[in-house]
């Protein structure tokens, strides 16, 4: 009878052994799942892939004074601006997304804005929305308000 009860005490030990695993391995599954789930799967593919890009800066005589070709594997122009500490990006928040304030040093005020162009066509998304592609030109140009 005592044999039996310590048999019966090493299976109920090793049911419990198995469960508490077991729990353990669904928890762990569920909390990779969670964070999958949480990056943007656009994300993950695009972020992989290198482009070559080109940035150009206008001063407000329309003059050139930055031009450069950047290989990144970044996927929002906003972000390719911010890595590069050469132009001395300042951006603000809006409930739009970000908006630059100054480049190099040119700050937008009252009579100029900043601006940007992708293969000189008037950009018409937002550049903390602006996805970059493979070979294309983005200029920025501190631009005076029209009234």
């Amino acid at each position: 009878m005592i044999v039996i009860l310590m048999r019966e005490g090493e299976k109920m030990r090793k049911n419990i052994k198995k469960i508490v695993i077991s729990i353990i391995a669904i928890i762990i599954i569920i909390c990779a799942l969670a964070i999958i789930k949480n990056i943007p799967e656009n994300k993950l593919l695009k972020d992989e892939q290198q482009k070559t890009i080109t940035v150009s800066i206008f001063n407000k005589d329309n003059q050139n004074i930055f031009k450069a070709d950047i290989e990144t594997n970044k996927t929002y122009l906003i972000d390719v601006l911010e890595e590069n500490k050469n132009l001395k990006v300042v951006t603000e928040d809006s409930q739009y997304g970000k908006y630059i304030t100054s480049i190099m040093g040119i700050n937008q005020d009252e009579n100029y804005y900043w601006s940007y162009y992708v293969d000189e066509q008037y950009a018409t998304t937002g550049v903390s929305k602006c996805e970059i592609e493979e070979n294309k030109q983005y200029s920025f140009k501190i631009e005076k308000f029209e009234y």
